[in-house]
């Protein structure tokens, strides 16, 4: 028969304490960094309103050979990354703290636990959400280095060989001896010459540019949006989520 280990469930239980105190340490830490960085984005979307109009202006090409990027949308494009980041993380550590402030299953006295679950549901689909908009970021750079190589100036290296040949007579004993030599250079000539690129072509960068700018900054609208919408449940929740079957009643306190 299998031997007893009497303290093997003692020791189960001081891991999950463990565990349980991690992720209540870094659900704090979440929840807590969650509102600065909602008012630096709330900060920076409200003083960046996107005017398509005024984007297509600002973003129009009137030197091709200047246009290899777009330094506008690279640094929307740093902040988004940045902030889909830290928000995907954010809401998989806050998803993880609910569950486990799930107290042991029981008959009745469930309506605190399902509030638990629900909040937990609501960060789960927030992170799908999150990493979606997150994998699609990097698109852009593919469609719009598609985009510029179709206009970029065009850089042509032609290299010229040439020989000569030449007698070099000198006088050895008396006697008059001819010899022959051969010498042979080359130079080599770069030319950038403009694109034959389309006006269609042109704007197709710039509407890329302006499309993108636009999702940019649509996802990091959405990732204001979810910081409050989660924040704001998990206050109006709070004594649910501390105790879901009551003051006695389980659950997982971080405040």
């Amino acid at each position: 028969s299998p031997s007893h280990h009497p303290n093997t469930t003692s020791r189960d239980i001081s891991n999950m304490d463990a565990i349980r105190e991690k992720y209540n340490t870094e659900a704090g830490n979440a929840k807590a960094a969650i509102p600065e960085r909602f008012l630096k984005l709330d900060a920076l979307l409200s003083a960046n309103p996107p005017d398509v109009a005024a984007l297509s202006a600002q973003f129009a090409i009137t030197d091709v050979a200047a246009a290899a990027d777009n330094s506008t949308v690279g640094a929307l494009m740093s902040t988004t990354t940045s902030e889909l980041f830290f928000a995907t993380s954010a809401m998989s550590v806050l998803e993880t703290w609910l569950k486990l402030c799930v107290p042991a299953i029981e008959d009745g006295n469930n309506f605190g636990v399902g509030i638990v679950m629900e909040a937990a549901k609501m960060c789960s689909d927030a992170r799908g959400e999150l990493e979606k908009l997150q994998a699609s970021v990097p698109d852009y750079y593919k469609e719009r280095g598609a985009a510029y190589a179709a206009i970029a100036p065009k850089t042509t290296t032609s290299t010229t060989e040439s020989t000569s040949k030449a007698d070099d007579k000198s006088t050895k004993d008396g006697t008059l001896e001819a010899t022959a030599k051969e010498g042979a250079s080359s130079s080599s000539e770069t030319k950038t010459t403009g694109g034959t690129a389309s006006p269609d072509q042109i704007s197709h960068v710039v509407a890329l540019d302006v499309m993108w700018y636009l999702k940019l900054y649509a996802a990091c609208d959405r990732v204001r949006s979810l910081y409050a919408a989660v924040c704001d449940f998990l206050e109006k929740n709070e004594e649910k989520i501390q105790a879901p079957k009551g003051e006695r009643g389980g659950g997982m306190s971080m405040y």
